[in-house]
């Protein structure tokens, strides 16, 4: 498959008036018209955008099929501009047993690349995604004419077995939309730039911002590369949009010199995919 070497890219860190999904998809595309006259060939919104992060028991209602009445009009904008949209939203299933998901729908001039299902969901104090949310069971990779791309959310990347297994499946790029609050800045950049590095993946990162209830966001979206370098950097407690470039030259060297995945041994690794509870492997060595 053929992919650029280097993209152009937007991240796009708003707060989100909730239940309100109208008037934030009129933002969004405000800004997806800025962004497209910079140069962005792709633009990310944050988690849970539409509806906001914390729109609770509203999700029930103002969840949206995937294709449905906020896609349409995301695919014409698509096509207009052609350009890529990922966008962070609450995807309800239609079939029994009716459930909704923390979803990121991912829209190309072309049509419908696909969406992914938030895996990990967040529901430990002060964190309810568990309440509303039913966790995702599938990890795609969807190939685009920029390149082949994942797509995580959030607390995912807490999970380094699913951006390996990405990897593995053959992406290039990792792209993370994510409401992080205040108490979590630090740990982010560090654990964007481990993922990168382990997977020599360019990472894409982009946050909520400003307050929503009792929750805080800092914003900070960023691009690492795939050597884990923070290229470019959005600003903190404020909306901005940061345009910028991805390298994909960079991460296939890395990939060729270092021999991440040839050296891998999944042999040895089987406890990775052991259940809690599981009786624990012997600690005992034999000679």
């Amino acid at each position: 498959m053929d992919i650029k070497d280097r993209f152009k890219i937007a991240t796009v860190q708003l707060n989100s008036r909730l239940g309100d999904v109208k008037t934030n998809l009129k933002r969004a595309i405000d800004y997806i018209g800025q962004a497209v006259s910079q140069g962005a060939e792709i633009i990310l919104f944050p988690e849970l955008y539409l509806q906001g992060y914390c729109a609770d028991q509203d999700l029930t209602k103002t969840s949206e099929t995937i294709p449905g009445p906020t896609t349409d009009v995301l695919l014409g904008v698509s096509k207009k501009y052609n350009v890529y949209i990922v966008m962070g939203m609450a995807r309800k299933d239609t079939g029994y047993p009716h459930l909704v998901y923390n979803s990121s729908c991912f829209i190309g001039p072309d049509g419908m690349v696909g969406y992914y299902d938030k895996i990990h969901l967040g529901t430990f104090h002060p964190y309810r995604e568990g309440m509303y949310f039913a966790p995702g069971n599938l990890t795609p990779v969807f190939n685009t004419r920029l390149g082949p791309m994942s797509l995580q959310i959030c607390y995912d990347v807490f999970f380094p077995e699913l951006t390996r297994t990405y990897a593995i499946k053959g992406s290039l790029v990792n792209l993370v939309i994510s409401a992080a609050p205040d108490a979590f800045r630090i740990s982010w950049r560090i654990m964007l730039q481990a993922r990168a590095i382990e997977n020599a993946v360019p990472t894409v990162y982009c946050n909520v911002v400003g307050k929503q209830k009792d929750f805080k966001f800092f914003g900070g979206s960023m691009i690492v590369s795939a050597s884990g370098a923070v290229t470019s950097e959005a600003k903190f407690g404020e909306e901005d949009m940061l345009v910028s470039d991805v390298d994909l030259v960079e991460a296939i060297n890395i990939r060729r010199q270092t021999l991440l995945f040839r050296d891998r041994r999944p042999d040895l690794y089987g406890p990775l995919s052991s259940a809690i509870g599981s009786p624990p492997p012997s600690q005992i060595t034999t000679t």
